[in-house]
């Protein structure tokens, strides 16, 4: 039986409450055309327990393994039959290096002259140092961080447990971070990073979030969050799934690098 079709039978198995923390996330990309439909861009399952978090990406058949304890992250790719490791201080070195060639790449734009050119260094430099006004407002919930043209509105909710919610926001970071690591084209982490820490402050989770690049960018997304306190006993039957191809050899362990270098040729 295929390895996806396993996991997602074991998603659709009756639920016995458990510990744990629950996360459902889908990101959609709002269109120009108000009569149209948002398109759906990703959506994942996120499984916290015992300071780990597992992210499951279906349409990649991906699951990211967030360990803070070891400082790495564990990546199995079931469509590829891939795993390898990363250390966060591998993680932080990649950004810095990407941030430096991110510098050189806006002092060369900044010397066209062209208007569109312009608008990707104004982008680009936001990205890499954000500055936002930030507003909550306790009645409704709503925390916005507003810029000229980088604009997040968040619908939030109080969360009970500050453990839970550091342990989410914690992960909310890394994985920002990771994933503009394993997919250049995507957006610099330091604003939803901005974000996070504005989460914290106010000791809330996100129900929704929506960004806003215009004018500079026509791009809007929005994301919607679903935490469910405590896990069933299918989700926990997913975390010792993934923990037996974590630690097993069905799948072919390998660099970082090489993966990195894998998930983009097949990206082209």
């Amino acid at each position: 039986m295929p390895r996806v079709f396993t996991l997602l039978l074991l998603l659709c198995t009756s639920p016995v409450l458990a510990q744990g923390l629950r996360v459902e996330a889908r990101v959609y990309r709002q269109p120009d055309d108000a009569a149209q439909k948002e398109q759906l861009l990703s959506s994942s399952v996120t499984l916290i327990q015992h300071g780990k978090a597992w992210d499951y990406v279906e349409s990649a058949d991906e699951v990211i393994c967030f360990e803070p304890a070891g400082n790495r992250f564990t990546i199995l790719n079931m469509a590829r039959e891939l795993k390898t490791n990363v250390q966060f201080d591998e993680v932080r070195q990649l950004l810095q290096l990407r941030r430096k060639e991110s510098a050189r790449y806006i002092r060369d734009l900044r010397d066209s002259g062209d208007s569109a050119v312009e608008r990707v260094s104004r982008s680009l430099t936001f990205q890499l140092n954000p500055a936002f006004d930030t507003r909550f407002d306790a009645n409704d919930g709503v925390l916005q961080l507003k810029s000229a043209s980088w604009n997040y509105a968040a619908k939030t909710h109080a969360w009970e447990d500050p453990d839970q919610l550091e342990a989410y926001l914690n992960y909310a970071d890394w994985i920002s971070r990771l994933n503009y690591v394993l997919h250049p084209s995507s957006l610099f982490p330091e604003p939803r990073l901005k974000l996070n820490e504005a989460l914290r402050s106010h000791q809330r989770l996100p129900t929704a979030i929506t960004l806003d690049l215009r004018p500079d960018d026509p791009v809007r997304l929005r994301a919607e969050y679903k935490f469910v306190l405590n896990m069933n006993d299918a989700d926990r039957r997913l975390i010792r799934t993934w923990e037996s191809f974590a630690d097993g050899n069905d799948l072919r362990d390998m660099s970082f690098l090489r993966y990195q270098q894998a998930i983009l040729v097949s990206q082209r």
